[in-house]
């Protein structure tokens, strides 16, 4: 979701930026980055990065403010742990801002509501799906990667359409109409493109998955 400058009231937009920046900062210190050296997989990294950066590339909407476009986030987070995913998202952030697409001005919101929202909640969910359900491979590919996905980017739109609709940007009709009623093809989508990416590393690439060890999901089963 990408909120563009002046939509929102300015103060909005500086009480954001450094609740985001301090949390950007605060990942940034505190992620696994010897691990990810020790693995090689600096390049898998910044590669996911990129792809995700031109995922969200490839987005369309109505009314500035509602865009739709698909996230990635989930499948960053199980690869690479919620530090890195909210790095490596926030990478593809600031690209965007750097190219023009988004405004520096809105950094902050677009950060909290386009990067830390969905990776956190991408945690969390693949966190009670290992506490409550079975370790499975279908477990994992289904539901804490494909339908994970799918309540992730609800999650992420409806936290954008409400936050609009409450400072009176638009009409609820007009969100709800426009807008969120387009969920569920985005959610389609978005748990297809998470689910397949993470069958596919799970299955020829698990030791670039953090997430995934096949001694708990494949191995006795």
């Amino acid at each position: 979701m990408n909120i563009p400058e002046g939509l929102l009231p300015a103060w909005v937009a500086w009480a954001t930026l450094p609740l985001y920046l301090s949390l950007l900062l605060w990942a940034v210190l505190r992620s696994p980055w010897k691990l990810l050296q020790a693995n090689r997989l600096q390049h898998v990294f910044f590669g996911a990065s990129v792809i995700m950066a031109l995922l969200w590339r490839m987005q369309a909407g109505i009314h500035p403010g509602l865009e739709l476009h698909l996230l990635g986030i989930t499948a960053m987070t199980l690869i690479f742990g919620w530090r890195l995913a909210l790095v490596g998202a926030s990478i593809a952030l600031l690209v965007h801002t750097t190219m023009g697409f988004y405004d520096w001005a809105t950094l902050g919101i677009n950060g909290l509501i386009g990067v830390v929202l969905p990776v956190l909640l991408a945690s969390r969910l693949h966190r009670l799906v290992a506490t409550w359900l079975p370790r499975h491979f279908f477990v994992y590919v289904l539901v804490s990667a494909h339908f994970a996905a799918m309540i992730v980017i609800a999650a992420t739109m409806t936290a954008g359409g409400l936050l609009l609709g409450l400072f009176g940007v638009y009409p609820w009709e007009r969100i709800v109409g426009d807008y969120l009623i387009l969920m569920p093809l985005v959610m389609l989508p978005e748990g297809f493109v998470n689910g397949t990416t993470m069958t596919m590393l799970t299955v020829f690439k698990p030791e670039w998955v953090r997430s995934f060890d096949d001694r708990d999901y494949i191995r006795g089963k």
